[in-house]
């Protein structure tokens, strides 16, 4: 595989579920995402407001990727007030230990990207890596969602709140 090997992403199909558990149980992955169970309870059961996909090389799937719209309540219950409502919250992992820092995440961050922008009810795309995630805060940077600030997220601890917003991108 090669950085310049098209990232695509593909649908999460119920069939997935056992990989995303495996990848969820990596040390690189487990430090960062607690409670596997529910995220694959969240991947088999989606919030009518979420979607998700599998980030895949070829036929190749390396991780995944869930998005879903946040409410004003959500937002305000995190001390969140100047992120708007319709807002766009993203998760991702990349579950094959070969393929971190191959560049392969932003990627796949710039192609939902591109799809959400389309959307232009979205005003904002966020996510919100551990403040001591820094491999994570800087791939994220490289698809161009700049950090804005640091909150306490319950369960998660201090994240760093990074987002995009597409009233600033360019056409």
């Amino acid at each position: 595989m090669s950085a310049a090997e098209p990232v695509a992403l593909a649908p999460f199909e119920p069939a997935n579920a056992p990989l995303l558990a495996e990848w969820l149980a990596r040390p690189h992955v487990a430090r960062w995402h607690p409670e596997p169970d529910a995220w694959v309870d969240d991947a088999l059961n989606p919030p009518p407001d979420g979607a998700q996909a599998l980030i895949v090389l070829g036929a190749r799937p390396i991780g995944y990727l869930r998005w879903r719209t946040v409410s004003r309540e959500t937002l305000d219950s995190l001390g969140l007030p100047e992120i708007p409502a319709g807002s766009v919250d993203i998760d991702i992992l990349i579950g094959e230990a070969d393929c971190v820092r191959r560049g392969y995440g932003p990627r796949a961050l710039t192609r939902l990207v591109e799809t959400l922008r389309r959307d232009v009810s979205i005003p904002l795309v966020g996510l919100s890596p551990s403040v001591d995630n820094l491999a994570a805060q800087r791939a994220y940077a490289k698809a161009r969602f700049r950090k804005v600030r640091e909150y306490d997220a319950p369960g998660f601890g201090r994240c760093a709140l990074m987002v995009m917003s597409f009233d600033r991108l360019e056409p």
